[in-house]
């Protein structure tokens, strides 16, 4: 790293403040260019000092550190924002991520922890092309788009869990007709091609499924998908998975591969509901994925195999900033906190759904996603509705910022910063 990283620290104590720059003084490849001690000094210190990495108190009287890195944003695109705070409820988490935070420390923290949040966070900021002199980068840039997916490429969202009988499917149909609903062009891929059951949870006849498409593969475009899609009533299109395990197969990484990059081509969001083994199709579907919303519970087992899940994505080279971790099921009277699940993963969470067992595998039962049944009001279907709305304004805020200048390269490792790794 030839240039330093340009930090300024936002902190309202001025004993916090002093304690990160000891912190940091010794990095040679960062410096501490200012510090501001609330929200209004921080957007003048950031407007004179251009810095690469904000770390921005949450907690601050008059203007907070969530209203401050809006405007900061403004003042300074580029400019990558690190949240600390000593809360990590998911209120708040999901404040930080849609205010445009990139990171999120909680207090206390450590050197290492803090320093490979600003290298992580630095070294995924958006690049700017350099613009030819002959004043062609229009044309680049539309060259560029067209060859990664650019700006008018969908979002792919996968929804993971290592372990099964985690609500997995459960959620991601429950996200991708509440996207549909919301008036997006929305397809759900079923990716578990064994034993995959998305039609039976849309209330599904088996029609046409993705093997359909295997023998075509030399001439795929968008009205050969169209023709295997089956249609639910919400306005979501469904791409099945093969009718009999067997068959899956017939389902190779390239293959997977060009589906999955033309039905980005064709809808706002393409939702991937992905099988708990890790196979070469589901690795790829996470690694083109702009954001993988993984899925726990309050259970050791469960932890534990996210544990192992991260192990095994660190050796792979997977982008853990684009992860974001739900709880799922979740309940007060016993099992592990969510605080603890947070701070045992060195990541916080974003959203958690509470159990309701009863109502969702009714719902199920009836192929009636519960965000569209008889329980729209209960506590279930508002946690789904929100997470919904959280991943939309995610997505939509990353695409915004993206048009701003955003290389090809980060188009396939998304460049939110999804806290922690």
């Amino acid at each position: 790293m030839t240039d330093k990283i340009r930090v300024l620290i936002v902190d309202d104590l001025p004993e916090t403040r002093e304690n990160v720059r000891k912190l940091l003084q010794f990095e040679l490849d960062v410096e501490v260019v200012g510090q501001a001690g609330n929200g209004s000094q921080a957007i003048e210190a950031a407007r004179q000092h251009q810095p690469d990495v904000i770390l921005m108190d949450i907690n601050m009287p008059g203007v907070d550190g969530i209203s401050a890195s809006e405007t900061v944003l403004k003042v300074v695109p580029m400019a990558q924002i690190i949240i600390m705070s000593v809360q990590s409820e998911a209120d708040y988490i999901r404040k930080a991520m849609l205010a445009g935070a990139r990171d999120f420390l909680m207090k206390p923290f450590s050197g290492d922890e803090l320093t490979a949040a600003i290298r992580r966070v630095y070294d995924s900021r958006p690049q700017i092309a350099a613009v030819p002199a002959n004043g062609s980068a229009q044309n680049n840039d539309s060259r560029s788009s067209e060859d990664s997916g650019g700006d008018t490429q969908g979002k792919i969202i996968s929804f993971y869990s290592p372990k099964g009988g985690c609500g997995c499917t459960t959620v991601a149909t429950n996200v991708a007709v509440g996207l549909a609903l919301k008036g997006h062009k929305v397809v759900l891929v079923d990716a578990s091609f064994q034993f995959g059951d998305i039609a039976v949870m849309l209330g599904q006849r088996p029609g046409t499924t993705i093997v359909d498409l295997v023998d075509r593969m030399d001439d795929i475009d968008a009205e050969m998908i169209n023709s295997v899609l089956v249609s639910h009533d919400t306005g979501l299109e469904v791409l099945q998975a093969p009718p009999r395990p067997e068959m899956a197969e017939m389902v190779t990484l390239d293959y997977f591969e060009m589906i999955l990059k033309q039905l980005s081509n064709m809808f706002d969001f393409v939702v991937v509901d992905t099988p708990s083994a890790l196979g070469d199709p589901c690795i790829m579907a996470l690694e083109m994925s702009h954001r993988v919303v993984l899925i726990a519970q309050q259970n050791l087992a469960a932890l534990a195999n996210i544990r192992r899940f991260f192990e095994l994505m660190r050796q792979i080279g997977l982008d853990f900033q684009k992860i974001l971790l739900i709880v799922n099921r979740t309940h007060d009277r016993f099992g592990i906190s969510i605080q603890d699940i947070g701070d045992a993963m060195k990541r916080p969470v974003l959203a958690t759904l509470p159990s309701d067992e009863f109502g969702v595998t009714q719902a199920a039962d009836q192929g009636i996603p519960v965000v569209i049944g008889s329980k729209r009001n209960s506590k279930i279907v508002q946690a789904l509705n929100q997470l919904t709305t959280d991943l939309e304004q995610i997505l939509l805020k990353k695409e915004r910022t993206e048009a701003d200048g955003d290389s090809s390269s980060n188009e396939r490792k998304g460049f939110f910063g999804r806290m922690f790794g």
